[in-house]
């Protein structure tokens, strides 16, 4: 799910779709759940946090001019399985504009973690946005949630995901069109479309789009990661963005997204 048309589509990048930041997400799976096991995950915690803001305090104070940041994330309820996202009970997400360093904390991660757990990382980026109108970029950044605090906005929802080739053998104008109303050849009438399908949760939903910094369409890699934050009272507008967005008669983009694992958890000073 997205909320805002994708920067860059598959084209040759330009200054337009330069890259603003670099994230990676680590999603820490325990192998053991003792209280050694808990006291490494918060040791280590602790180090790679050294000399970085903490996003938990995002509206109570200003970002360190550095923009390097990190924001620790705990799942309610983490499911038995194998895939690394959905097992993982805990998350880092580590934001920087080098991004070597972020190899160097994924490394340093796993070094102090030992056997007590297991990282599965998934890279992504910030890139400056790309709209097809003025009108657009007003309709969805006009009243955009602003980033709060994790006191204020507790919950976080990631969606990794992936476009179909059909969707990236289009042209780019092809492409925009599913971002806006418009007459669907498929359903012979016409539709939504991306923008308004997700108008419920513009100003209530706090969200990033984070590229595959690597390119698209890449093996076993996933082109997108959607990164979301919202209070309590509004996780059931997400539920309804979100149903709104995989209506393929509202929103016929769907067709052509693959979806990953849906993580949810809460936002945490610390591990």
């Amino acid at each position: 799910m997205y909320f805002r048309v994708p920067s860059t589509n598959g084209e040759t990048t330009s200054a337009l779709d330069r890259t603003l930041m670099y994230s990676k997400f680590l999603f820490v799976t325990l192998r053991r759940k003792d209280a050694r096991a808990r006291a490494t995950l918060r040791r280590a915690g602790s180090c790679i946090a050294r000399g970085f803001f903490n996003d938990f305090h995002a509206d109570e104070g200003p970002n360190p001019s550095s923009n390097e940041t990190v924001q620790f994330l705990v799942a309610a309820t983490p499911r038995p399985c194998n895939d690394g996202l959905l097992s993982a009970e805990c998350v880092a997400h580590v934001t920087t504009k080098y991004r070597p360093r972020l190899g160097e904390i994924e490394a340093e991660l796993e070094r102090r973690l030992g056997d007590a757990a297991t990282v599965r990382a998934i890279d992504g980026s910030m890139k400056a946005p790309r709209y097809t109108s003025a009108a657009l970029h007003e309709y969805v950044d006009k009243d955009a949630a602003a980033r709060q605090s994790g006191r204020s906005a507790g919950n976080v929802i990631i969606i990794p995901m992936s476009k179909t080739a059909a969707w990236w053998n289009m042209s780019m104008l092809e492409r925009h069109v599913y971002f806006y109303p418009h007459m669907d050849q498929e359903q012979g009438g016409p539709v939504a479309g991306h923008a308004q399908a997700a108008e419920a949760g513009i100003q209530t939903i706090y969200r990033r789009l984070y590229h595959n910094p690597d390119g698209y369409q890449r093996a076993d890699e996933y082109d997108f990661v959607t990164y979301f934050e919202c209070a309590d009272e509004h996780l059931a507008t997400f539920d309804i963005v979100r149903q709104a967005l995989r209506d393929e008669r509202r929103n016929p983009e769907w067709r052509f997204v693959i979806e990953g694992p849906e993580w949810r958890g809460r936002r945490v000073l610390r591990w």
